[in-house]
């Protein structure tokens, strides 16, 4: 699909490659950073002409908080933003294909691979609600299935802070097949709208069918606010009835009688599916048989990047412990165990790493394994959660919320290409994580994930002389980490 010949050359730095696709609020392009070479999204607004001063002004006023918010939320498996213009947000450029692409054009999952995939979605959900942030549109085209395996929640067009009323009441936003009731409403909504979305993507993934079936949006609509949800077992009665009640809770009509986090409802429903976690769910079957799960042994055709992954050649090791130990441990959204895990084998490639403990801060991470890095140690400290109204301290390493106003770079270069790597014709993207004191000096630099010596040298040296005005909380300067990826291509 090429760029528009209307549309602008530029937006910003970003040369327009190709029109992506159109949602809701904008038009997605793929474009070129000319200051870092590297491909990116950029998400441009898009105007009714039929709005007054008045709407548009709103409407811009959303666009806006949408960038902000998504722009303060830096988890592994939600859409990394890099840059905020005045009507466009720049974004990772994901190589992946949309989770509802995948079920439209036919294909295979085991029920396991849906209880991980749910997990790891209701991993990033709870991460944005710890921020304030309600998604309000979490649906099958806004999860993205990434050719390495991994999965990425997309479009925060519609999400929210808590404190926003730009969302008026009586106006609704989203998508009626796994709209909560009381969004449908027009309600104030929270976090568990999400949870119900996100058991209604579930719901569709483990039998092929919508939970709450209608011929009509007003027949669709009747059955979610009279919780008239079509229980999985009458679908297929191979399913236990404890996965009736995990989505019987999670599709509770009042929201304050519903599951009250994303990765509560996850881990019932992982629980309540143990006996059929071999099962296979086939979908775009024939209309009249929407859902088979066949019996084991059963041959079927998976689609590339539905099914399993060929086993690996070599397998990696992961050795997991936390401050403090007994920490609950995830991997890829399926429990492991408790810390200390002397080994756990994983495939190698990218991983999601998970530790909870009661009464501490959930910590989640990336990790790769390589094939000359196949064993690592990783050791995470779950921070106690800090009060609201508690003092802070001048200085205070703190965690990004809605409520820090992130460090801004006032000096210092990009990353310069070195000489002998452009010889050697090296390219790669290193990952650095800074760590930007209280006067806003760099206190400390490391590679997070390296692209060879020559490149990372060159990333480091950039980054150690940057200077910031710092971040600051409740109007106090604060320490952060932040992590920064330069891309070098020839």
């Amino acid at each position: 699909m090429s760029a528009d010949p209307s549309s602008p050359a530029y937006f910003g730095r970003y040369q327009v490659v190709e029109e992506l696709g159109a949602g809701a609020m904008g038009v997605v392009y793929l474009c070129v950073d000319s200051r870092l070479a590297r491909p990116v999204a950029v998400k441009v607004l898009r105007e009714n002409e039929l709005m007054t001063e008045a709407e548009r002004e709103q409407y811009h006023a959303r666009f806006r908080h949408e960038a902000e918010a998504a722009g303060r939320l830096t988890h592994p498996d939600i859409v990394q933003i890099y840059d905020i213009g005045p009507s466009y947000l720049v974004m990772e450029f994901l190589e992946g294909r949309a989770l509802g692409a995948f079920l439209k054009a036919g294909g295979t999952f085991s029920v396991r691979q849906i209880c991980s995939l749910v997990l790891r979605v209701a991993d990033a959900i709870d991460y944005a609600h710890r921020h304030g942030i309600v998604h309000r549109d979490i649906k099958p085209a806004n999860i993205m299935m990434m050719d390495d395996g991994s999965v990425k929640v997309l479009d925060f067009g519609v999400a929210r802070l808590d404190s926003s009323n730009l969302t008026a009441a009586g106006t609704v936003v989203g998508s009626v097949q796994y709209m909560a009731p009381e969004q449908m409403m027009g309600e104030r909504v929270d976090g568990r709208a999400d949870i119900f979305s996100l058991a209604a993507v579930a719901y569709e993934l483990l039998t092929g069918r919508a939970p709450f079936p209608g011929k009509t949006i007003t027949e669709v609509v009747s059955r979610v606010v009279h919780g008239a949800h079509v229980p999985p077992r009458e679908v297929d009665p191979r399913f236990p009835e404890a996965v009736n009640g995990a989505f019987a809770r999670a599709f509770a009509i009042q929201p304050a009688s519903r599951t009250g986090r994303a990765m509560d409802f996850a881990r019932d429903l992982y629980e309540a599916a143990q006996p059929v976690l071999d099962m296979e769910v086939i979908h775009g079957a024939p209309e009249s048989t929407p859902t088979q799960v066949p019996v084991p042994g059963t041959t079927v055709q998976v689609p590339p990047g539905l099914g399993p992954r060929a086993a690996p050649e070599r397998a990696g090791v992961l050795l997991l412990d936390s401050d403090p130990p007994r920490a609950r441990v995830y991997l890829d959204g399926s429990p492991v165990g408790e810390t200390p895990l002397p080994g756990v084998e994983v495939a190698l490639g990218r991983h999601v790493v998970r530790m909870e403990a009661e009464g501490r801060e959930a910590v989640s991470a990336d990790v790769e394994l390589e094939r000359d890095r196949p064993l690592r140690a990783l050791s995470f400290t779950l921070p106690l959660p800090t009060p609201a109204d508690a003092p802070i301290r001048p200085g205070q390493l703190v965690e990004f919320s809605p409520a820090v106003t992130p460090p801004q770079r006032i000096s210092g270069a990009v990353p310069a290409y070195p000489a002998a790597a452009q010889e050697r014709g090296l390219e790669g993207a290193p990952v650095v994580e800074l760590w930007v004191g209280e006067t806003g000096q760099v206190v400390d630099v490391a590679i997070v994930e390296s692209a060879g010596a020559l490149l990372d040298t060159a990333v480091l040296e950039a980054v150690a002389a940057w200077q910031f005005n710092p971040a600051r909380l409740r109007g106090v300067p604060v320490s952060v980490r932040l992590t920064f990826q330069h891309l070098f291509r020839r």
